[in-house]
């Protein structure tokens, strides 16, 4: 894991500061890639979303916070795709252009 992913939820972008912020596998036990919000008992809680939907819930989640839409849609543009859930979808895309 390279040391910007480290405690940075890999399909929504979340900081993962505390145990209750991670997510959770099948058996019950920690899942320390993904937050509670994106994947609870081994799977996504938003299963089929794709990456341009995640961005748009993202954006929304942020603006609501106070962001700027500007500055909302700059973060979730830069680092979604760079994310282990999205980096696979990505290339697929890339290839088919």
């Amino acid at each position: 894991m390279k040391a910007s992913e480290k405690n940075i939820c890999q399909s929504c972008g979340m900081p993962m500061k505390n145990m209750t912020d991670f997510g959770t596998d099948s058996d019950g036990s920690i899942n320390t890639e993904y937050c509670h919000y994106c994947y609870e008992e081994g799977e996504f809680t938003d299963k089929g979303i794709s990456l341009e939907e995640k961005m748009a819930k993202n954006m929304n989640i942020a603006i609501k916070m106070g962001m700027s839409e500007v500055d909302a849609a700059k973060l979730a543009s830069r680092t979604l795709p760079a994310l282990r859930r999205w980096r696979k979808s990505n290339k697929a895309k890339q290839a088919e252009k």
